[in-house]
C-alpha cells in the first residue's frame, strides 16, 4: 500500500508538498493466518505541545484514513505511522514481506493486512490514550491551579479600598481599620470661624457608605463559575481594582452656631443718655454716644454652606461685620431735653394745709417717668397718715369739710395734672372734687382720696421724662421735662365751659335733741351742682390749629343738712284771783 505525507527534507525548513492520501482498504482473508511475530509497535512522535481536549476526542472518534490528522508533523494514517524520516516499505519492494513468503512455505496472499490493521488501531488507540491521559493530567492540574487561585480566605490580592491594598487581608480586620480611619478624618472635619483673636469651630456630620463598599470588594470574584472567578483574579494581577468609599458631609446647628458668634463678636452702638438730672439746678449731665459692630449673618451662612460643599475645612472663615451707629447722640439729647410744660397754683395761708402740700409734692420731685410708663401718685405716696408728717387739715368727705391728715393735697394731684396734660402725657385716671375748686378754673382739678381716687398718666414719649415739684411762698410748681411729643412750636393748654347747673334742692332738716330749744346747726351746706366740658388746645404762633374734649365734669348738687333742736314751749301762767277791798271797821273806843 502506497502512502504519502507531508515531511521535511533535509536542510530544508518547509513541507514537501503532500499529495490526497488514499484510503487503505484491506481485502477480507478470513483463512488467513496470523502472523507468528506480530512487528514491533512504533513508538509515537514526539510532541512539544498536547492537543488540545476537544481534538483529542475528535482524533479518537475520527476513522483511520488516509486524510487521519497529523501528530505533529506525520499524519496518522491506517497503516502503521512512520516514525522519522524512514518511508514505509511495499509489498513489492526488497526486504518486504514478499521475499520471505517465496523463500519459506507459501501462504496466502495478503494474510498479513488484518494484523498490520488491528496494530495501527491499537498504535492509535494507546497514542489517544496516551494523549487523553496527558490531557487529563495537564487539565486537572490546570483545574487544581484554577481552584487554589480563587479559593482565597479575605480579599483577592489586587483589590484596594480608597487605594490601601486589603488583599489576603480578612473582611473585620479591613472593616475595623478603615471605620478608625473615617473616625479619624470625621473628627477633623469642622468649620473655624476666625475674628480678632476669637476662634469658633462647628463639627461637621460625616456619613459614610463604608459597609457597602467593604461588602462589595471583599465579594469581588466570589461569584459566577469557576471561570469567570479565575479570570477576575487573574485580571487583578495585572490591573488592581480600587473600591472607593464615598462621604456625605452635612452641618447641623449652623443657625445656632452663627448667633453663638454673634453674641461673641457684636458690639451693640450704644446710645447717649441722660446719666443726672439735677432738680435742683434744673440740668441735665449727659453720656456719650458710641458705635457698635453687627455680624452680617446671612453671609457667614452662606460662606459656612459653600465651605461644607466644597469640602475646603481646613480655610478659616472671616465673617464680615459692619459698624452700627446710634440712633441719640448727646448733641441730639440736649437739644431734645428741655421744658416741656409747667404749671402753677396758689395756696391758702394754712399751715397744717401747706404742710401736706409741701410733702406730696416733693414724693415726686426729680421723679423721671420712663417711655410707656404709668405714673400713679398714691402708689408713689402712699397712705398719707400723720407717721408720715402729714398734719389733720381740711377735706372734703361727703360733701362735708371735715379735718384729717393729708388735707390739701389735692391742690398737688391738680398742679401735677395741669402740667403733665400740658406736656402732652396720656391722663390715665383723674377725678373731679364734690364742688369745684377756688384755685383753678372748673373742669382742671383733679381730686384723689387714697386708696379710692388716684391721678395716673402715661409717659407717651419714646423718652424718659423728669418731673420737678417747688413750693415757694405759698406757689406750687410743677414742671415737666424731657422730649417734645409735638411737633416744634405747637404748645397745649386746657379751656374750660360751664355747661349747666343742678338745682340741690330743699335743705335736709335733721332732729337732733341734744341742741338747745330753738336752736340748728348746719352740717352741711348746700351747694347747686355743675356739669363743666374741659377741652385740650394745640396752639401754633398764637393760633389754635386744633381743640378737642378732653373730659367731662359732674360736679354733683348737694342738699344742705341742718339739724335742730328741740322746740321752745311757752307755758300758760296761772290765773291771779282778783283781790277784795277790805272795808275797815269802825272802831268803837271802849272805855
Amino acid at each position: 500500500m502506497a502512502e504519502e505525507q507531508n515531511t521535511r527534507r533535509d536542510g530544508e525548513d518547509r513541507p514537501i508538498d503532500a499529495q490526497e492520501p488514499e484510503t487503505v482498504r484491506v481485502p477480507a482473508q478470513p483463512d488467513a493466518a496470523a502472523p507468528e511475530t506480530p512487528p514491533p509497535a512504533p513508538s509515537a512522535p514526539a510532541t512539544d505541545d498536547a492537543p488540545a481536549a476537544a481534538e483529542v476526542s475528535a482524533a479518537a472518534e475520527t476513522p483511520v484514513t488516509g486524510d487521519a490528522p497529523m501528530m505533529g508533523d506525520t499524519p496518522v494514517t491506517g497503516d502503521a505511522p512512520v516514525t522519522g524520516d524512514k518511508p514505509a516499505l511495499s509489498a513489492a519492494e526488497p526486504g518486504s514481506g514478499a521475499e520471505e513468503e517465496s523463500a519459506g512455505p507459501k501462504r496466502k496472499k495478503g494474510g498479513r493486512g488484518p494484523v498490520t490493521v488491528l496494530l495501527s488501531v491499537a498504535i492509535v488507540l494507546f497514542v489517544v490514550g496516551a494523549l487523553l491521559g496527558l490531557l487529563y493530567a495537564h487539565s486537572y492540574a490546570r483545574l487544581e491551579e484554577m481552584k487554589a487561585a480563587v479559593d482565597v480566605t479575605g480579599f483577592y490580592p489586587g483589590v484596594t479600598i480608597d487605594g490601601q491594598d486589603v488583599g489576603g487581608r480578612g473582611y473585620d480586620e479591613v472593616r475595623q481599620e478603615i471605620i478608625a480611619r473615617q473616625e479619624e478624618e470625621a473628627a477633623a472635619r469642622k468649620i473655624t470661624v476666625e475674628y480678632a483673636g476669637e476662634r469658633f469651630e462647628l463639627p461637621l456630620l460625616s456619613s459614610y457608605d463604608t459597609d457597602q463598599v467593604i461588602v462589595s470588594a471583599y465579594n469581588y470574584a466570589k461569584e459566577g463559575s469557576l471561570q469567570e472567578r479565575y479570570d477576575k483574579v487573574e485580571a487583578l494581577r495585572q490591573q488592581p481594582m480600587d473600591f472607593a468609599t464615598t462621604c456625605v458631609v452635612t452641618a447641623d446647628g449652623v443657625d445656632a452656631f452663627v448667633q453663638r458668634v454673634a453674641e461673641a463678636l457684636e458690639v451693640p452702638a450704644k446710645d447717649a443718655t441722660v446719666a443726672k438730672f439735677d432738680p435742683e439746678n434744673k440740668t441735665f449731665t449727659f453720656t456719650d454716644e458710641a458705635t457698635g459692630l453687627a455680624l452680617n449673618a446671612e453671609k457667614l451662612k452662606s460662606d459656612i454652606e459653600s465651605a461644607v460643599e466644597a469640602g475646603t475645612y481646613d480655610t478659616p472663615i472671616v465673617p464680615e461685620l459692619s459698624v452700627t451707629q446710634p440712633t441719640v447722640t448727646k448733641e441730639e439729647l440736649q437739644a431734645q431735653n428741655t421744658l416741656l410744660a409747667s404749671f402753677s397754683t396758689e395756696t391758702t395761708s394754712s399751715t397744717s394745709r401747706n404742710t401736706n402740700i409741701r410733702l406730696c409734692s416733693e414724693a415726686f420731685n426729680g421723679y423721671v417717668v420712663a417711655p410707656g410708663e404709668v405714673f400713679s401718685l398714691n402708689t408713689l405716696t402712699g397712705p398719707r397718715t400723720t407717721d408720715k408728717g402729714y398734719k389733720p387739715a381740711g377735706a372734703i368727705q361727703n360733701g362735708i369739710m371735715v379735718q384729717e391728715p393729708g388735707g390739701g393735697v389735692c391742690q398737688v394731684s391738680t398742679t401735677l395734672f395741669n402740667a403733665v396734660v400740658r406736656a402732652g402725657m396720656e391722663i390715665v385716671e383723674r377725678h373731679g372734687h364734690s364742688w369745684p375748686s377756688d384755685y383753678v378754673e372748673i373742669g382742671m382739678d383733679a381730686a384723689i382720696d387714697y386708696p379710692a381716687k388716684d391721678f395716673q398718666f402715661k409717659n407717651v414719649s419714646d423718652a424718659p421724662i423728669y418731673l420737678v415739684s417747688t413750693f415757694e411762698d405759698r406757689l406750687l410748681t410743677v414742671e415737666v421735662y424731657g422730649k417734645p411729643v409735638v411737633e416744634e412750636g405747637v404748645t397745649i393748654d386746657l379751656r374750660s365751659t360751664t355747661d349747666s347747673t343742678i338745682r340741690r334742692g330743699e335743705d335736709s332738716m335733721v332732729y337732733d335733741p341734744s341742741l338747745a330749744p330753738g336752736t340748728t346747726e348746719t352740717v352741711r351746706k348746700g351747694r347747686d351742682g355743675k356739669k363743666s366740658t374741659t377741652y385740650i388746645q394745640y396752639i401754633k404762633d398764637g393760633e389754635v390749629i386744633e381743640e378737642k374734649v378732653l373730659f367731662t365734669t359732674t360736679y354733683p348738687a348737694i342738699r344742705a343738712i341742718i339739724n335742730y333742736g328741740p322746740a321752745i314751749v311757752y307755758e300758760e301762767p296761772d290765773p291771779v284771783p282778783e283781790e277784795t277791798p277790805e272795808i275797815p271797821e269802825e272802831e268803837t273806843n271802849v272805855w
